[in-house]
């Protein structure tokens, strides 16, 4: 082999490897590969709730307590005048009682003669026509209450007959009596009528007074006597309140 060859390529490798040497020395060093490593969680954060509250400012009044309530039962009080508090009205504790009346009445014997009436009739005394009158007229009634089964009645009424024959025949009533229940009447008194020779007679009456609410529908008979045997006889209703 030639020697010189061979000194050649020794230098050029020297050179090379000097080079390399040289080239690796001022070469940085390559960063070794990173390993990730997955973050710490952070920790949670707190939530902060800010509430406003109203305050409201109340006053209360204290309320009285209720008075126990019983079963007994406890009148109202006086007033200052010291009189008893009124009462509902009840129509059969009333003392004054009136209304209008309507009826039928009856003369018997009317065309008799009579020595009351020198010798004359009922009929030519009074120049009546029929026996029969339709009564119209008005009554007063009056009770002392005795707040029981019976009550002390006086009545007093004002009649007209003799209408339906164009005529007028007035006459007037006084009785005193008993109630009994507040329903049932019965009285005796004068019957006066202005009529010469028969002014004045005994009268007997009965009936029946039923309340309808707040007035009565009466229902009344009547008889007067007379010593000639001219009677009358009749029937009254009407209302009274």
């Amino acid at each position: 082999m030639n020697p010189l060859r061979n000194q050649r390529v020794r230098a050029l490798f020297l050179a090379f490897f000097s080079s390399s040497v040289t080239t690796l020395a001022h070469a940085e060093p390559t960063p070794a590969p990173a390993t990730w490593t997955p973050p710490a969680p952070a920790p949670p954060t707190p939530i902060t709730t800010t509430i406003a509250t109203a305050t409201t400012t109340t006053t209360t009044t204290p309320t009285p307590a209720e008075p126990t309530r019983t079963t007994r039962y406890v009148p109202p009080p006086l007033p200052a005048s010291g009189e008893a508090p009124a009462r509902e009205t009840n129509p059969d504790d009333a003392k004054l009682l009136h209304g209008f009346r309507i009826g039928y009445s009856y003369n018997a014997n009317f065309e008799k003669p009579i020595a009351a009436f020198n010798g004359q009739s009922l009929a030519q005394k009074a120049d009546m026509r029929t026996p029969s009158h339709f009564l119209a007229g008005y009554e007063a009634f009056y009770r002392m209450v005795g707040h029981s089964w019976l009550n002390v009645i006086l009545v007093a009424n004002a009649n007209v007959a003799g209408l339906e024959q164009a005529k007028f025949y007035p006459s007037g009533n006084l009785l005193i009596g008993a109630e009994i229940n507040n329903s049932f009447q019965l009285g005796v008194g004068a019957h006066l009528e202005p009529l010469a020779g028969s002014e004045a007679h005994m009268i007997l009456a009965a009936g029946w007074t039923p309340r309808v609410g707040t007035f009565y529908v009466p229902l009344h008979a009547f008889f007067i006597p007379d010593v000639d045997g001219v009677h009358r006889m009749g029937a009254t209703t009407g209302v009274t309140w």
